[in-house]
């Protein structure tokens, strides 16, 4: 059995068949508390990076921008893909994935900071701290081709200090 996650509560408007619960898909992170390790990595093929927020021993969150404004301090807008196993932090370089940067988070009362420690792509991200009020802008539904009916937050990234 799973934890519990404070979830948004949303209707979804289309249906099929998912390889995630809404319930994991919907996780709100401006009522989540967590800390912890964090891993910023790049998917072959995507123009963006997903930021791997460790939650436990056996999840985390995945969070991806599409540029990286985020290691600026600069307003961005991000997608949250939900609680995934925490297997999907790995990244599999056979893929065409590349781990970009490491380092910790803090997300509490609605604020996220990331605090990158090392980088692996300084073009990319530099070591950094920086810190983001969330305000959710909406729910992006669609049906994806690997994952199925897909309910996703999207949050605004208000840079704070």
């Amino acid at each position: 059995m799973g934890v519990e996650y404070p979830v948004i509560p949303y209707q979804p408007k289309l249906s099929g068949e998912t390889d995630q619960p809404l319930e994991k898909q919907l996780v709100d992170l401006e009522k989540l508390k967590a800390e912890g390790y964090m891993r910023v990595v790049h998917h072959a093929g995507e123009k963006g990076y997903h930021i791997k927020l460790v939650l436990n021993d056996r999840e985390a969150i995945s969070l991806f921008v599409w540029n990286d404004k985020i290691f600026k301090g600069q307003n961005t807008l991000a997608r949250s893909y939900g609680v995934i196993p925490i297997e999907e932090i790995e990244v599999d370089e056979e893929e065409g994935d590349r781990l970009v940067a490491e380092g910790r988070y803090r997300l509490e009362n609605g604020v996220l900071e990331l605090i990158v420690e090392k980088s692996y792509d300084e073009s990319v991200v530099k070591p950094c701290r920086c810190r983001y009020k969330l305000k959710l802008k909406g729910i992006k539904e669609y049906i994806s081709p690997k994952h199925g009916h897909s309910a996703r937050p999207e949050y605004f990234l208000v840079a704070t200090d």
